[in-house]
């Protein structure tokens, strides 16, 4: 005899959410001002553009779930303004990104997947790309 299945099976009390490591991954680099801004403490222009882009991307999900900003989106124009980095540089960082699937495009910008930040994680702590 089959096993009936609800929707009451698909739920879980663990989230993919990990904000614990993302605080510890994101310790000494960035921090929040009151107003809920981005700040890199370390100088974005000795990072790679890459990592600048995770950071920030990882940095806007855990206050969009703290619920303190209501978007988490990213854009080049975004990061360009804010980390006063080449655009170009940052335009082809993200589509490299997007091509690895650690970014997903969402509406007029782009978001990590919930899904992925344990590998953003992991590469951002030096043991993945």
């Amino acid at each position: 005899m089959k096993e009936k299945i609800t929707i009451e099976d698909l739920y879980s009390d663990v989230g993919l959410f990990d904000q614990e490591a993302v605080l510890l991954t994101l310790k000494g680099k960035v921090t929040f001002s009151k107003e809920n801004e981005i700040l890199f403490t370390i100088d974005p222009a000795n990072l790679k553009t890459s990592r600048v882009v995770l950071m920030y991307a990882l940095a806007k999900k855990v206050l969009k779930v703290n619920e303190k900003i209501d978007d988490e989106l990213i854009s080049a124009a975004e990061i360009t303004d804010k980390m006063r980095l080449n655009r170009n540089t940052v335009g082809v960082a993200i589509m490299r990104l997007k091509n690895k699937k650690l970014l997903m495009p969402s509406g007029s910008g782009y978001e990590i997947p919930l899904f992925k930040v344990a590998e953003v994680i992991d590469s951002l702590n030096g043991n993945g790309d």
